[in-house]
């Protein structure tokens, strides 16, 4: 038996199995000099007193549940630095997209790409991930684009879960793009096919629904056949241009909609109404100078919201969940409590892992984060801030 306890100077967490939505994500449980006592995997006590144990003593003076972003499209291999540069001398997404640049470079490496060399690549980013306080992250397919690569892709995150501390949870998003030889029917079709090849393999189906990727009628068509086949649907939704897909995700009972940069009233009053969670990207709008999302509107229209990175080589280059954190605060205007709750809880409903992740609370799994010289504030002020220890599972990781 592993026991530890950690006499938190301040614990900050959301509490429960359920998303919070809109006034909900601001009350966090709040404790002052609490020792939080773990055997194994589990926590089994919170309280003011010291218990005996034989086992590690850690003190922090800030602890939180640790980091889980559920938007990441991990894995890729090498990144797009030529992007990035075209970005800044004034081309749009959708110019490079279109001239075979953005999407389609990021597949054509991965296509090169061999298997151990994909595994290489995406474990250095993870484990920079975790070292950060990201103790689970979502990764996505969706570079590969044909039934040989998206399968490699599922495989290599199967290998990285097993090599990384983090934990790691994978979504078919084969979806990503319409290859270049092929056109929206027929792709649509193969990837319906490759849905009953990967049945084993993953839990969550997601779809770039939007100008330039794949219209309301083939995303339509494609989750419908997701969800008859028991997967989860997320959707990639109104970023680009408002294509209506935050509704479509409402109306097909996703788990999430995605981005949400161009969402409109109506959309915000159908998510807000809903159980489909909202998930804000908000370094995707800094990296492509985009507008944001609609945060505020959202959280105050009752919607549950959740925060992710989009870490991937071209739209949102960022390995950074302090900086997420960061402009949060500034551009969409959410409190340091609002985005702890966006970066934990809701973002564990996300993966449909609530009931042991999420947050620091009896009976749940030990993953979480320990910081001395900070408190909550501090996590969304200071930009590269890592914390002294990440415990996962109730292994203790020491920065």
């Amino acid at each position: 038996m592993n026991e530890v306890v950690i006499r938190a100077k301040k614990l900050y967490t959301p509490l429960g199995i359920n998303p919070k939505r809109g006034k909900e994500m601001a009350n966090l449980f709040v404790k002052e000099d609490v020792y939080i006592h773990i055997v194994n995997d589990r926590i089994v006590d919170i309280s003011h007193s010291r218990p005996d144990f034989n086992g590690i003593y850690l003190h922090g003076d800030l602890v939180i549940p640790g980091l889980i972003d559920c938007h990441t499209h991990i894995p890729f291999y090498g990144y797009r630095e030529s992007d990035f540069l075209r970005r800044a001398s004034g081309l749009s997404y959708l110019q490079i997209h279109n001239s075979g640049g953005g999407i389609y470079e990021s597949v054509s490496k991965l296509r090169s790409a061999s298997f151990d060399d994909l595994v290489r690549f995406n474990l250095k980013l993870i484990n920079r991930l975790f070292r950060k306080g990201v103790t689970t992250l979502e990764g996505k397919t969706g570079y590969g684009l044909d039934t040989e690569n998206e399968l490699k892709q599922l495989k290599v995150l199967e290998v990285l879960n097993k090599l990384s501390p983090a934990e790691i949870i994978p979504t078919f998003m084969g979806a990503h793009s319409v290859p270049k030889e092929k056109d929206q029917d027929s792709y649509v079709n193969d990837l319906i096919s490759m849905l009953d090849l990967i049945k084993n393999r993953c839990t969550f189906v997601d779809i770039f629904c939007d100008e330039g990727a794949f219209d309301i009628d083939h995303a339509s068509k494609y989750l419908m056949a997701a969800k008859e086949r028991g997967y989860k649907v997320r959707v990639h939704a109104d970023e680009i241009k408002n294509t209506q897909a935050t509704k479509l995700a409402v109306k097909l009972g996703a788990i999430s909609a995605e981005h949400l940069i161009k969402i409109d009233e109506d959309s915000i009053k159908s998510i807000s109404q809903s159980n489909t969670i909202a998930v804000l990207l908000p370094a995707t709008s800094f990296y492509i100078n985009e507008s944001y999302a609609p945060a505020r509107k959202l959280i105050d229209s009752n919607a549950i919201v959740s925060l992710a990175s989009d870490f991937n080589p071209g739209s949102s280059a960022v390995i950074e969940p302090s900086f997420v954190m960061n402009i949060s605060v500034k551009s969409l205007k959410m409190t340091p409590q609002e985005i702890l709750t966006a970066f934990t809880l809701n973002a564990a409903c996300v993966l449909s892992l609530s009931d042991r992740l999420g947050s620091v609370e009896i009976g749940k799994q030990a993953d979480l984060l320990i910081y001395n010289d900070a408190d909550l504030e501090t996590i969304t002020y200071l930009i590269g801030i890592q914390p002294d220890y990440v415990i996962k599972r109730g292994e203790i990781f020491e920065n």
